[in-house]
């Protein structure tokens, strides 16, 4: 039974009474433990960003704080008014701190002209109580546009609370709240209003992304309309699809110089042999590691035979990442909307490749993802080791997802005693987090000739690396969407 269900049982007899005090003691710790961590990083931020009289992209950091402050009093307001009318069942998760935490803090420290509109955003993931209290959420967001934007900026911000909601409605419907729940459809829906408009960088791989994305969305609706009014079937959505996207791709992403997106790829890599080399290394890679592990999945675990994929995506990246960056996170640019496509060819089981993705699958598939109609994992992971590289050049998510969080899973499963309480995480995989995420660290350090931590120091990697072991061992928020985005936020904290 999950924890967080456990603290909530109310116990019959004086025995089990006891055993249940008990249990709520344990939420209480890992609870407290995560509220230390996440307030002393919060608070640190504060300090570091003074004085708050700064303006920086045309905000002040007062008018930031002031906001997310109004913000954490309408979401509390909110919140004890369903527990005084509704009682203990009302309240939401522990883990809805981080759908206000992790939004913020990523854009402060990492797109800071989008804080106010992202922590207003934020706001919808009170959503899931009934009508009356959505309509509250949307009446106090447009009020906080109101007061924190001029005149001219408020239709576009109003626009990006209209695109997050049905974002958010969207992901909540096919996910069931199984595959994706309340605040996993909020983070997503926030982080993809940012890529599909709230965001203004212009990056080449940023545009890349952001145009393939546009492109997967305009299809998908495209083909819902064509499958609900017009009644397609499977194959000719499939035909719709695979004609679609390609044109589609074309028509949004806008390059410089407004070549044809393939063309300008194909030059870009042909025009340096390391790009080749790369190229070259992966494929080779790849079809010697994806037939052999899928040979051999019977004879490893379940646990195991996922973490190799975290293993390899390791291998893959962070040698690549030293000789080109730049292609690196075009690459991966490029492969988030690309197996976005699988999990919607699979989702929707579109031949002739539907039924063939669904059965490799679900051989790798955890408990949450056969609990819903999505299977998510792989595309957490690829989130993961994405984000810090293309917001932050940093290798973070692959050392945190790639090895500390694999070799504590292994290690804990296998070794572990000593669990912390209120979790099924032992201590044995939290020190094996920590130590195997500093070793790479202080590796990279030492041999990086991209000097991907110059700006670190020793001790300022040993705390990196406690601070987000003891967070994960302490949380039930997916791996995949704490570690990464975490060890970013901490990374850039500590060189403030």
């Amino acid at each position: 039974m999950p924890t967080e269900e456990i603290c909530k049982i109310n116990m019959r007899t004086r025995k089990f009474d006891v055993g249940g005090n008990s249990r709520d003691f344990e939420c209480f710790y890992s609870n407290f433990v995560q509220t230390v961590i996440l307030l002393g990083t919060f608070f640190y931020c504060v300090e570091r960003l003074q004085p708050w009289s700064i303006v920086t992209a045309d905000i002040s950091y007062k008018q930031i704080f002031v906001n997310v402050f109004v913000v954490c009093l309408i979401m509390v307001g909110l919140i004890f008014t369903k527990y005084w009318q509704h009682g203990y069942k009302s309240l939401p998760k522990f883990d809805t701190i981080y759908s206000l935490y992790l939004p913020f803090m990523v854009s402060l420290l990492f797109d800071t002209s989008s804080t106010v509109i992202n922590t207003i955003l934020i706001l919808s993931v009170l959503n899931a109580y009934r009508w009356r209290t959505q309509l509250v959420v949307i009446i106090l967001q447009l009020c906080l546009i109101f007061f924190n934007f001029e005149a001219g900026d408020r239709l576009k911000n109003i626009i990006s609370i209209v695109i997050n909601s049905l974002l958010s409605l969207i992901l909540k419907y096919i996910g069931q709240l199984k595959s994706l729940d309340n605040i996993d459809s909020n983070l997503f829906s926030i982080l993809l209003t940012n890529i599909l408009y709230v965001s203004e960088a212009g990056t080449v791989h940023f545009r890349i992304l952001k145009g393939i994305i546009l492109a997967l969305t305009t299809i998908i609706s495209i083909n819902y309309v064509l499958k609900k009014v017009m009644h397609f079937k499977p194959f000719m959505l499939s035909i719709s699809f695979a004609i679609g996207l390609p044109l589609f791709a074309n028509t949004f992403i806008h390059l410089e110089d407004g070549e044809n997106p393939l063309l300008w790829l194909v030059k870009y890599i042909l025009e340096s042999t390391i790009r080749q080399k790369i190229l070259f290394a992966w494929s080779s890679i790849l079809i010697l590691s994806i037939p052999s592990i899928l040979i051999e999945k019977d004879s490893l675990s379940l646990n195991t035979s996922r973490k190799l994929w975290h293993f390899i995506i390791f291998l893959l990246i962070i040698p690549s990442f030293q000789m080109d960056s730049n292609f690196v996170k075009i690459a991966l640019s490029g492969t988030i909307p690309v197996f976005l496509s699988i999990e919607y060819i699979r989702f929707q089981n579109l031949p002739p490749l539907g039924s063939a993705i669904e059965l490799q699958l679900r051989r790798f598939a955890d408990d949450r993802d056969h609990s819903g109609p999505l299977i998510i994992s792989y595309l957490y992971l690829l989130f993961g080791i994405s984000t810090p590289l293309l917001m932050n050049n940093s290798p973070m998510g692959l050392i945190g997802l790639g090895i500390g969080d694999s070799l504590a899973s292994i290690i804990g499963k296998r070794y572990g005693r000593i669990r912390w309480k209120g979790t099924q995480k032992t201590l044995e995989g939290t020190l094996a987090f920590i130590v195997t995420s500093f070793i790479v660290c202080l590796i990279l350090l030492r041999f990086d000739k991209a000097a991907i931590f110059n700006h670190l120091t020793t001790l300022q990697l040993l705390t990196l690396c406690t601070l987000s072991g003891v967070l994960e061992g302490n949380s039930v928020l997916n791996d995949n969407i704490l570690i990464p985005a975490f060890m970013m936020i901490c990374e850039k904290l500590i060189t403030l």
